[in-house]
């Protein structure tokens, strides 16, 4: 089973994750993402001021690029 790294990255540092998951392919972990950064903005109250700027960048074990998740754009999807 492939494994996914979600990376939380401001548009000049990039805090890593360094242990990943493992999903079966690409699409369950843009929903891995969707639902962390979901997470991670219900923690915080989803100032969109505050996550400006800010995503979740998913790469797979090769450190491919596979998603990048835009942490305002989730905010906007998530009553």
């Amino acid at each position: 089973m492939p494994h996914f790294y979600f990376h939380l990255h401001d548009g000049e540092a990039r805090l890593e994750d360094r242990r990943g998951v493992c999903l079966p392919d690409a699409e369950a972990a843009w929903y891995q993402g969707f639902r962390s950064a979901r997470d991670l903005l219900a923690a915080d109250g989803r100032d969109r001021r505050r996550w400006g700027g800010q995503s979740l960048q998913v790469e797979d074990e090769g450190g491919i690029h596979v998603w990048t998740l835009p942490l305002t754009e989730i905010a906007e999807l998530t009553p």
